[in-house]
């Protein structure tokens, strides 16, 4: 396929995706980020919740953050009507770092006094300023509603097997990238740019090459018809 015209279907493409990417993926209690990798920083976790219920709001969500593989430096955005509060543990194991050593840790993050009504959603978002390195993260969430009814996402399954019934959200963190892997990307997207910019030159030549052509044919007519 010519590159303009692949540049072309990603141009359309994009917002497509881009509004698929933010419908809620399922009905459970999932977690997500787009800057999340292993052993980063600075990174927005948002912990989408959906009503599931026909006839109670969503009251109160409870999530348990690991402590064997600890976040570090837990920060929790504030949502209006909602208030939270956050419970820490004393690591076993503590965490090495540059500033010496991490001795605590966030453990568990609460949500209550706001409403998620029947068929809405809410993201409850916290930034973590240190990630571990390790490959997924597990969390645990109650999901309780204006009924009493509390939903427990704190189910694991073994690799391949079915998803369970009330599945624990689980975020899987891409490797970190290396300053060598960012620049070879960036100078590979930058070739095909050119390219396609290269491709898109050429054409627009060569229709005003064959605009030149047809207007000299028109003066011929015109001057032997005269």
């Amino acid at each position: 396929m010519p590159h303009f015209l692949a540049r072309a279907l990603v141009v359309v493409g994009a917002p497509l995706a881009a509004v698929a990417a933010a419908l809620p993926a399922s009905a459970h209690v999932t977690v997500h980020s787009y800057d999340a990798v292993r052993g980063g920083s600075d990174a927005v976790l948002s912990f989408r919740t959906p009503n599931e219920s026909n006839s109670a709001s969503t009251v109160k969500l409870q999530v348990f953050l690991p402590t064997e593989t600890p976040l570090l430096g837990v920060l929790v955005q504030p949502i209006p009507g909602w208030s939270y509060s956050v419970k820490t543990v004393t690591l076993k194991h503590p965490v090495e770092t540059d500033d010496g050593a991490i001795t605590s840790a966030v453990s568990e993050v609460t949500w209550t006094g706001g409403r998620v009504p029947v068929g809405g959603y809410q993201d409850f978002n916290i930034d973590v300023s240190d990630l571990p390195d390790v490959p997924t993260l597990t969390f645990k969430a109650l999901q309780t509603y204006s009924n009493g009814k509390v939903v427990r996402w704190i189910e694991t399954a073994p690799k391949g097997a079915p998803e369970p019934d009330f599945p624990a959200p689980t975020l899987q963190l891409a490797p970190a990238p290396t300053a060598g892997t960012s620049s070879a990307t960036a100078s590979h997207a930058s070739a095909h740019t050119d390219d396609a910019d290269r491709a898109l030159a050429i054409v627009g030549l060569a229709l005003g090459a064959l605009s030149l052509v047809f207007s000299g044919f028109a003066l011929l007519r015109r001057w032997e018809a005269s």
